[in-house]
């Protein structure tokens, strides 16, 4: 039989989205084939459309021992085929079946998106003789354009080769393979961090029915090389690795990692690795690693000891701080989890800062004990600002983690190093899941306490509504919520907050101090509630105290320190005199940082008649201008407000830098007014009521140097130069 036949198309479509994007177009179909004798000849194949081609022809391509296919294919735009590819695509070669069946392909060859693929090979598809052997080799000029493909924003070039053949009617195979990569990129952060730069790649290996064997494996890139050689015949495969800088991953530890031993696969699918491994790196980080990996990594039969830098976990616990080397000694027995490891960690002198709390640690020390799901800690804190903290208890290495723990409090001091500094003694618990919901409970008793109010009333710093960073780097931002300038954003599933039951005992000797104030306190307090939502319960009485203003003291009749869920402790002091039968106070209200001062009396008067009759003992009607400003910056200075400084309001009025009215020790009056005369000269001019005068002069050469001159009308004159720097 004879066949031709040729045919157009126009519109075909048959349910499958990939193959109908190629025909929908007109096309033409042309088929010239011949039977004779039991043998299919294909002498013609064409396939002809916009987006798709196809030549093929052969000879006794479907006969029963022999016969070949020769064929050429190309499209015009793959994204007909998947919306993640894109350009045309071509392929050709040819495939033939000798007498014996095998099949051979030859001159494979195809190109797309830039890259090109060659390959070679025979198969002799009989079960009871099956062999197969072939090479490929793969060009990819820019990995980006399988990005979508792949899922990762892939980046680079690479060249790769690969042989292989099967023996032994296929249970045995062979492999050997190469591959070349330049700028590889794959979207995982710590990966391209290894493999950036040039890449070299070199493997043999092999698989039999009894075991896998690997001969040698050798990688190459500018941070990491790894080196790996066997026998051949299944005994143990040494392997040797060295990453150049460990501080790619851990910043405080820059330098190399290496470790070398043993890899011996066991069985057929590898279901048994022994391990027997060494690694050193900086920083004193050693590891010894033996045992088995089973089903793999199913299970777990590991022994290991070492010394590792506590410095390697910073980066996941930023803001905070640790600084120092674990000792341990593991062993790893069941699934891969927590509750399989049992052993001991030892650490000795380890610093930690916790800079939300204020806290530092000079020296942690202590052991923890891991067995039968749990670890029993045994800790010892020396605190940097004096006392101790020890940590005993089971915590449970089971999720939610719950613990038991027992904390004692010796000689604690808590600061912040402006507002309050205290001593604590007692004994916390902490009871519960410590992913959250745990109970913190026990007693604490303050020792000395000193609550200072600072000498500049109100917020020290600037605030800006509403202010807007614009592309704000992401380290300015953890800058800003680590310093409580935004909120941290949380996440849905923020872990619940631990329930509190403290009690807080201070007899006495709770002193606060600052801005004439002079009080003790003493009382107890109760705190309850949520760490997301504190309540107090309780608060600290006056014991005895006074108030001095403008050489005037006063008798406290009133004190009060009450928590209100914060470290920020709640004021209220009330100090009486009487002048001319008028019961005049000074009322100071609010929080620590930033209290009010008001001015009060019976019966009522104004603030500033107040303040006259408290520091003169005459009211306003009975006092010098002279007295009017000094009591009027009183009030200014107490109040923390500058609506009432009359000298800052003369000084601008008149354009002065400075101007200062006081009095000298032999009690004259003396005026300073201060002014720039130019951008880098400062003049000052000082005049007392006894008729002394002297002039300063001030000239900045530059940030660093300044020239200062002076001389008097008594004849006291001098000259320097000035060095500063600023750190």
């Amino acid at each position: 039989m004879d066949i031709t036949l040729e045919a157009t198309t126009s519109g075909l479509a048959t349910g499958i989205a990939q193959l109908d994007g190629l025909i929908a177009s007109d096309g033409t179909l042309l088929i010239e084939a011949a039977h004779d004798d039991g043998t299919v000849t294909l002498r013609d194949l064409r396939l002809a459309y916009d987006a798709a081609r196809i030549n093929a022809s052969g000879s006794g391509v479907i006969a029963e021992q022999s016969g070949q296919l020769v064929f050429d294919a190309d499209l015009s735009d793959l994204a007909l085929i998947d919306a993640r590819l894109s350009g045309p695509a071509e392929a050709r070669g040819m495939i033939a079946r000798d007498a014996d069946g095998a099949l051979t392909a030859t001159g494979l060859a195809a190109q797309l998106m830039g890259a090109t693929l060659d390959a070679t090979g025979t198969v002799q598809p009989d079960p009871e003789a099956f062999a197969a052997t072939g090479n490929v080799a793969a060009k990819v000029a820019d990995l980006s354009r399988f990005a979508a493909l792949a899922g990762q924003p892939l980046r680079g070039s690479l060249d790769l080769t690969a042989e292989g053949e099967t023996s032994d009617s296929g249970n045995a195979l062979s492999l050997s393979t190469t591959l070349e990569g330049r700028d590889l990129a794959t979207g995982i952060a710590q990966l391209d961090q290894i493999i950036a730069g040039r890449l070299s790649l070199s493997a043999q290996a092999g698989r039999t029915p009894e075991r896998i064997e690997i001969r040698n494996i050798s990688l190459e890139t500018p941070q990491i090389s790894l080196t790996a050689a066997g026998d051949g015949a299944g005994g143990p495969v040494s392997i040797d690795a060295r990453l150049a800088n460990l501080g790619l991953f851990a910043p405080e530890f820059s330098g190399p990692l290496s470790a070398n031993g043993t890899v011996t696969l066991q069985g057929p699918e590898a279901r048994r690795v022994s391990l027997d491994l060494d690694a050193t790196g900086p920083g004193g980080t050693t590891a010894a690693v033996s045992g088995n990996v089973i089903d793999h990594g199913a299970r777990l039969d590991l022994s290991a000891s070492g010394a590792l830098p506590l410095a390697l976990a910073n980066s996941f616990i930023q803001p905070n701080a640790i600084n120092g080397t674990a000792r341990y000694d593991l062993r790893v027995s069941g699934a891969p989890a927590l509750a399989s490891v049992s052993g001991t960690v030892t650490t000795q002198g380890t610093r930690v800062a916790l800079p939300e709390t204020g806290l530092a640690i000079d020296d942690l020390s202590g052991t923890a004990n891991l067995g039968q799901s749990r670890v029993q800690t045994d800790f010892t804190a020396r605190m940097r600002d004096g006392g101790q903290v020890t940590v005993t208890g089971p915590v449970s290495l089971t999720p939610g983690f719950n613990g038991d723990l027992s904390v004692g409090l010796a000689g604690l001091v808590l600061t912040d190093q402006l507002i309050y500094t205290t001593t604590a003694n007692g004994d916390v618990t902490l009871n519960g899941p410590l992913t959250g919901g745990a109970r913190i409970g026990g007693a604490i008793t303050l020792e000395e306490t000193n609550i200072r109010i600072p000498s500049g009333l109100g917020p020290a710093s600037v605030s800006l509504p509403d202010l807007q960073h614009v592309n704000e780097p992401a380290a300015a931002r953890a800058s800003r919520q680590r310093a409580g300038l935004i909120k941290i954003e949380e996440s849905g599933g923020s872990s619940r907050p631990f329930a509190l039951d403290l009690s807080i005992s201070a007899p006495n000797r709770i002193f606060v101090r600052g801005r004439g104030l002079d009080a003790e306190l003493g009382g107890r307090l109760r705190i309850r509630g949520t760490t997301a939502a504190v309540a107090p319960d309780g608060f600290f009485e006056l014991v005895r105290g006074r108030f001095d203003i403008l050489g005037k003291r006063l008798t406290l009749t009133e004190g009060r320190v009450t928590m209100q869920g914060s470290l920020d402790p709640y004021l209220r002091f009330v100090a009486e005199t009487e002048v001319e039968d008028t019961v005049l106070q000074v009322i100071i209200d609010g929080l620590a940082s930033a209290p009010e001062v008001t001015f009060a009396s019976n019966p009522d008067l104004p603030q500033e008649e107040v303040v006259s009759r408290l520091i003169f003992g005459r009211g306003l009607d009975n006092i010098s201008p002279f007295q009017a400003a000094q009591m009027a910056s009183a009030v200014a200075t107490l109040t923390g407000s500058g609506q009432n400084d009359v000298v800052g309001r003369l000084r601008g009025a008149v354009g002065l830098a400075d101007l200062d009215v006081t009095q000298t020790e032999e009690g004259d009056t003396q005026v300073s007014a201060g002014a720039y005369i130019s951008d880098n000269i400062y003049t000052e001019v000082t005049a007392d009521s006894a008729g002394k005068q002297r002039i300063n002069l001030n000239l900045d050469v530059s940030n660093s140097v300044t020239v200062k001159g002076g001389a008097s009308n008594d004849g006291d004159t001098g000259v320097g130069i000035f060095f500063e720097r600023d750190y």
